[in-house]
């Protein structure tokens, strides 16, 4: 999948600080972490609130913390089928 797919299905936005975010203050540089649901998937946009670059492991790990934090996981954290840098 690339970016300019997966744009429209960001559902939720996090910097490396874990605090919420609009989707709409998204940098260019934002790792897109995403699960698929059922049809359509899912995507966590994640920056660096220092500015920076952020790492696709790291990213994987501030979007897993805010869903599992939020209750939207059906069990386990389980990894995520796109991650987009």
């Amino acid at each position: 999948m690339r970016r300019s797919d997966a744009l429209p299905y960001v559902g939720h936005a996090v910097d490396s600080a874990l605090a919420v975010r609009k989707p709409a203050e998204m940098p260019h540089d934002a790792v897109l972490v995403g699960w698929q649901c059922g049809f359509e998937p899912m995507f966590v946009a994640v920056w660096s609130y220092f500015g920076c670059a952020i790492c696709p492991d790291e990213a994987i790990e501030i979007a897993c913390d805010y869903l599992d934090e939020i209750g939207w996981f059906n069990g386990p954290v389980r990894e995520p089928d796109y991650v987009i840098q």
